[in-house]
């Protein structure tokens, strides 16, 4: 071929390239429009508050998409088409819930082996990670002390990790060595922030140890049994405003509650799935009014006692639409009366109120 017969065919593969990649950037192009239009037309998701009897659904956390403004049909294209959506940022399996004084809302994923923290007014998201030569195998709870430093049990470690409130990893407690603990599975951990003492349940101790925010045992109490202040497997703990402790018994299929010293002073709960029953009862907490309420697991609810033990109303059912769950885990409330309950299965955090019409209770 020579220089002149080279030279055309160059050119006509320049001639019929050209129009190619255009014609690929203009199909690249109309699909992000046609996406953008369609994403304009969709039917919205349900508006919140959405009222659901008892309480109000207020909406949902997955992943930092949820706290940021939502991008246009042609960012959210571009971001699937060039792999740089976020599911590696979005919960897996969620558990323990604590909100601090700045709204800020800690979450501990136990399959996802991190934290997530969702900063809603500041639109910010990060998560906190144990040290990779000490990592996280599976993070249950998570509490603040009074000066917002972030404690975390973690079951399979037997350890409880500890962050500053920049999320900063500052140490872990319980640990003997690098193999031995004083725990042997602990999962429920509440914080007594007038004093700043913990309460970290010991699952298969079936027992409560009471630490002081450096590590030093000050208390153990309970044993298994089925009496007063003893335990089958016990998992959930929250510290109530007066200062004393609510703990689910899981295996009895009680809530015991306790002074801080452990000794007995009322229980309520048993096995079943009629209203006032529990069946794999989980995350516990108490609002400002003194209600007391407790996730169950098996039937998918939130069950709202006062502090006589007399159910007031429950919410929730199977599934995975707004207000329902699938195998719900933990709960905790903010400053301003708000809930959040761990979806375990739908690997998301709901958030609900109690609505006006139940707000002194019954």
């Amino acid at each position: 071929m020579g220089k002149g017969q080279a030279e055309t065919s160059m050119s006509r593969k320049t001639k019929f390239a050209l129009p190619a990649a255009v014609a690929a950037a203009a199909v690249v192009l109309a699909l992000a429009l046609a996406l953008s239009a369609s994403s304009s037309t969709t039917a919205p998701p349900p508006t919140a508050p959405l009222s659901l009897g008892a309480v109000d659904y207020l909406g949902a956390l997955r992943s930092p998409a949820d706290i940021r403004s939502r991008p246009s049909g042609l960012k959210r294209f571009l971001k699937k088409v060039l792999g740089l959506e976020e599911d590696h940022r979005r919960m897996v399996l969620p558990h323990g819930i604590a909100v601090d004084s700045g709204g800020r809302v800690l979450v501990a994923d136990t399959k996802g082996q991190v934290v997530h923290v969702f900063d809603g007014a500041g639109h910010r998201y990060k998560q906190l990670r144990a040290p990779a030569a000490d990592p996280f195998l599976s993070p249950i709870a998570v509490a603040l002390d009074s000066q917002g430093r972030i404690y975390v049990t973690d079951s399979g470690r037997a350890r409880i990790f500890v962050f500053g409130p920049d999320g900063r990893f500052l140490k872990t407690l319980g640990g003997l060595g690098k193999y031995e603990s004083i725990f042997k599975r602990c999962t429920g951990l509440a914080i007594d922030r007038r004093s700043d003492v913990l309460y970290v349940v010991d699952t298969v101790s079936m027992r409560v140890v009471v630490l002081s925010t450096e590590g030093k045992v000050l208390n153990r109490f309970g044993k298994r049994g089925k009496g007063p202040a003893e335990f089958n497997y016990p998992t959930h703990i929250t510290v109530a405003a007066d200062g004393t402790l609510w703990i689910v018994d899981s295996l009895n299929f009680r809530v015991q509650h306790l002074d801080a010293s452990g000794a007995f002073l009322s229980a309520f709960g048993q096995l079943g799935d009629a209203s006032g029953a529990f069946d794999k009862p989980k995350g516990i907490a108490v609002d400002s009014q003194g209600r007391i309420l407790v996730v169950e697991g098996r039937n998918d609810r939130v069950q709202v006692y006062d502090s006589g033990g007399q159910l007031l109303f429950a919410f929730g059912d199977s599934g995975s639409a707004p207000g329902q769950f699938f195998l719900p885990t933990g709960i905790a409330l903010d400053n301003e009366g708000r809930i959040y309950v761990g979806d375990g299965q739908n690997g998301r955090v709901e958030i609900f109120r109690v609505n006006a019409g139940e707000s002194g209770g019954r």
